[in-house]
Formats: structure tokens, C-alpha cells, sequence
């Protein structure tokens, strides 16, 4: 969906800039850039899929397409019993191995032991050691936590159900990091910089909501002339979801008419939207 999104957008920057070559063309002037409706949309700044870490079948999984999560809070629990079996076997093999151990070390004392034997029963601790490490990684991977606090976006797969390593299984985001991205004219940059305020109008909402550019991307479109733009929302935003989209009423500053202005920073008079122009 994003990507199509950003199609569509560098398509009418595209389409954009050919109407204003044509009419540069017919004039022997520059016209003055104007405010422009541009299409913005709702992201969070921090998202991921949850794959599973394991092949095995989903014992637990108590959490929704849209349920709130806690940071460290278990939304996965897969049917692990041949896993922790595994494991405690390979915790008695390592308490075995270090009792044999402290009655080699007391031998040893006695003259019974010979070195070799000692570096034996070291070995053989370190060994079981190791394995147990091993099993306890195999145990950890049975429950599959949040990495920070959120909301579920998406949920691809359903309690009882076998499946493989790598498979998706949760759309988990940050509903409380919203962003705004836009593609805009990549002539645009001459006055438009981070800190440029303006105003988003989200359809679903119907509210409008004062915003701030926070970073620019790397690179330009050299096909369609834009530069996608990202901008932080400044004022509430509880009401928003990722994926609502709007118009991102930009003004250029005054008697901005090319690409010779510098950057400006967000003034209060920037952020009141101004219509159409004909």
C-alpha cells in the first residue's frame, strides 16, 4: 500500500511540474511559486513484523489484531516440551559433571588424580556448560516478546497452528510516534528545509493538524523531480492512525518566484493554509 502510494504521489509531482514547464513556456516570466495541495500520509516511526523463531506449533497466543501491548509482554508462546526436556537433561549432565569434578579436585589433593584426569573433568564441565547454554537459547526461543510498547497492526497466523521458521506472524507498531510523509517538487528545497511548518488536513479525521519537517530523504527522483519529506506532528494527534492520509498545505515564504531562496524556518505565519490557486 505505501508503495503504491508513493507512486501515485511522484506521479502528480510529475505531472505537476510538466504543467508548469508548459506554462513557463508560454510566458517569458517565472511564475511564483504558490501554495500546493500535496498528499501526505500517517506513519509510525517504529514498526515490524514479528517472524517466528522457531518451527514448532503456537501454544499461546491471547493477543489481537489491534490490542495494546506492554514492552517485554509475551505475545507468542509456542509448544516447547521437547525443548525444556532437552534443556534439563543437559542441566543434570552439567551438575553431574561438577560434582565429579569436586571429588577429582579432592582426590587430587590426596595424590589419586593424575593431572591429566583433572583437565579431563575440567573439560568435561565446560562441555556440559556449553550445551546447557545451548538448550537454554533453544527454550528462549518459545516465547516471542514485544520489543517496545505498541499496538498490534496485523496478525497472520492463529493458535494451534504449525508453522516454520521465519514465517510472519505479527504487524506490531508504535502508535505513539506518528510521522507525516510527502513527496514534494525537488525545486521546492530552495525554501523548504527542516523546521518548515504547515498543515495536514486528514481526510478520515476531517481535522487539521499542525506539522513540522523533521528530515528530508537522501536522494531525489531525477525522473519525476521530488523528494519525499518527513514531518512530525507538533500539536494532539490521539486521533490519528497510520495509514489516514490528507492534503499538506504548504505556503512558500514571500516573495519567493525560483530556486535562488534559502531555507526558511517555521514561522507562524507559514502555518495558516492557504486555498487553490486557479
Amino acid at each position: 500500500m505505501t508503495h503504491r502510494f508513493t507512486v501515485f504521489l511522484a506521479a502528480a509531482v510529475l505531472l505537476s511540474g510538466v504543467g508548469e514547464g508548459m506554462a513557463a513556456e508560454g510566458g517569458g516570466d517565472a511564475l511564483p511559486l504558490v501554495a500546493r495541495e500535496i498528499r501526505a500520509q500517517v506513519t509510525a516511526r517504529v514498526a515490524t513484523t514479528l517472524s517466528s523463531p522457531m518451527a514448532g506449533r503456537i501454544r499461546d497466543l491471547s493477543i489481537e489484531d489491534g490490542d495494546r501491548f506492554k514492552q517485554g509482554e509475551v505475545l507468542v508462546r509456542f509448544d516447547c516440551a521437547v525443548q525444556e526436556g532437552q534443556h534439563a537433561r543437559a542441566v543434570a549432565v552439567l551438575e553431574k559433571n561438577r560434582q565429579l569434578q569436586e571429588v577429582n579436585e579432592r582426590l587430587r589433593k590426596l595424590g589419586s588424580v593424575s593431572v591429566k584426569e583433572m583437565n579431563v573433568s575440567h573439560a568435561d564441565v565446560a562441555t556440559a556448560a556449553a550445551e546447557a547454554g545451548i538448550t537454554r537459547a533453544m527454550v528462549d526461543r518459545c516465547t516471542v516478546t514485544a520489543p517496545f510498547a505498541g499496538r498490534v497492526a496485523g496478525v497472520s497466523v492463529k493458535r494451534y497452528q504449525f508453522i516454520g521458521e521465519g514465517q510472519p506472524m505479527l504487524d506490531i507498531l508504535d502508535d505513539k510516534q506518528l510521522e507525516l510523509e510527502a513527496i514534494i517538487p525537488s525545486r521546492w528545497l530552495a525554501w523548504l528545509g527542516v523546521g518548515t511548518g504547515f498543515q495536514v488536513e486528514v481526510d478520515e479525521t476531517g481535522k487539521t493538524y499542525q506539522a513540522k519537517v523533521s528530515r528530508l530523504s537522501g536522494r531525489v527522483d531525477p525522473v519525476s523531480q521530488s523528494v519525499k519529506i518527513y514531518a512530525s506532528i507538533t500539536g494532539a494527534s490521539g486521533d490519528l492512525l497510520p495509514g489516514m492520509s490528507g492534503r499538506a498545505l504548504i505556503s512558500p515564504p514571500e516573495n519567493t518566484t525560483g530556486g535562488d531562496a534559502k531555507p526558511v524556518e517555521a514561522k507562524p505565519s507559514d502555518m495558516q493554509p492557504v486555498g487553490k490557486t486557479p
